[in-house]
């Protein structure tokens, strides 16, 4: 009988702390404060991150740093990666929910073999993003590649 692998629980905690009106302040220790706000959209003060800029952005950031652990663990020398993310916020059956996030990551690689390499390495960051498995929402990702 083969033994059950033991998996570590990582734990990550923050606080928020009410400013005033729809403002306030996340905090983690040792990582800088940052202000959030409802968006404007909710009477929320503009120019402050909120939870839904927080949220699309979460899948974005997590997509790429499994990217970048994928690459390093095949050994994929990739040039560059950046990524655009648009997440669409509907009223669903009364409630508003994300519906659907769209990722499109421009990725540089130094040569058409690592282009394809580097897709595969995507797509297998995109199955293993442990952000995108723990939302119901639907996450699409449109890639470029380019050879530099």
């Amino acid at each position: 009988m083969q033994a059950k692998k033991s998996y570590k629980v990582f734990r990550f905690q923050s606080e928020v702390h009410w400013h005033s009106g729809r403002r306030a302040m996340i905090c983690s220790s040792g990582k800088p404060d940052l202000a959030v706000s409802s968006p404007s959209e909710f009477k929320g003060e503009p120019g402050l991150w909120t939870p839904e800029d927080l949220f699309v952005a979460s899948v974005n950031v997590c997509t790429l740093l499994t990217f970048i652990a994928f690459a390093q663990h095949k050994k994929l020398d990739f040039a560059g990666y950046e990524s655009d993310a648009e997440g669409a916020l509907e009223n669903v059956n009364g409630k508003y929910r994300f519906t659907e996030i769209t990722l499109h990551p421009h990725i540089d690689v130094r040569s058409p073999e690592d282009a394809e390499r580097a897709r595969e390495v995507l797509e297998d960051a995109h199955k293993g993003c442990f952000v995108t498995n723990s939302i119901s929402t639907v996450v699409k990702l449109f890639p470029q590649f380019r050879v530099v």
